[in-house]
């Protein structure tokens, strides 16, 4: 009895196998009638769409839509995707059916940089060099002035470009909060690297200063344009100082 019911598990697993093996291989002789493309980002600002990838992959001469799927190499998809410039990651490229679909993340954007020579380029949340699009618009942080633009695409920004690191790590406190993302969006760094801020609300550039102590320059900063800003006449000033430790100066105006 048990033989028999070995026997019988037996065929019947053979059976299946013999399903799967013919179903695989009957899929591999469709063609391929959809390509489905997910985009992940986290970012306000999406540098590449749907019809962006489509047209790479065309570019590449791997666009297979319409091609039988055993004649579509999946891995070169893969490699096409991964090398493009704001794809952080390929996530998946696998059939569903006839169906090819594909997962992409992209970079998370944080700042524009125009250096005062050179070509302008942008930084990811995590400090990675990319080239310049214009699609970012106006949805994120534009850092003017004497910044080093000498760098290799997906390379990141470390502390020995000190112009530039200083400027990634205060828009990076500013992205953290709504209030300081919503108000500071501009900053410029001259040749001594003190950095100015030139805020959304009001006409007062604000001299920053360095990166050191940045966080509590910032919460001083809040409490000014909270509850003082508003009471003040600003036209009678020039600019406002937070160099200082615990301590905002409203320089007046010569005028």
């Amino acid at each position: 009895m048990k033989i028999i019911k070995f026997v019988v598990s037996f065929l019947l697993f053979l059976g299946i196998l013999i399903l799967m093996v013919w179903a695989g291989k009957k899929s591999n002789e469709q063609t391929c009638n959809h390509i489905s493309i997910l985009i992940n980002t986290s970012g306000n600002i999406q540098l590449l769409t749907e019809s962006d990838i489509l047209k790479i992959l065309e570019r590449k001469n791997a666009h297979c839509e319409g091609k039988v799927i055993k004649e579509i190499e999946l891995a070169t998809i893969h490699k096409i995707l991964t090398q493009e410039n704001y794809i952080k990651s390929v996530d998946k490229v696998h059939f569903l059916g006839s169906k090819l679909q594909i997962e992409v993340t992209l970079y998370n954007i944080l700042m524009e940089v125009q250096p005062k020579t050179g070509a302008k380029f942008l930084l990811d949340v995590e400090g990675v060099y990319l080239p310049y699009s214009s699609k970012v618009e106006n949805g994120v942080i534009v850092a003017q002035g004497v910044i080093p633009n000498s760098f290799q695409t997906k390379e990141t920004v470390t502390a020995n470009n000190r112009e530039l690191y200083e400027l990634f790590t205060i828009a990076t406190l500013i992205q953290e909060d709504p209030f300081y993302s919503a108000l500071f969006t501009r900053m410029y760094i001259d040749e001594k690297q003190h950095i100015t801020f030139y805020p959304t609300v009001g006409n007062l550039p604000v001299l920053f200063g360095t990166a050191q102590d940045a966080q509590n320059k910032l919460k001083s900063l809040k409490y000014m344009y909270e509850d003082v800003l508003p009471y003040m006449n600003e036209d009678k000033y020039a600019r406002l100082d937070v160099r200082f430790k615990n301590r905002i100066v409203a320089t007046k105006s010569k005028s």
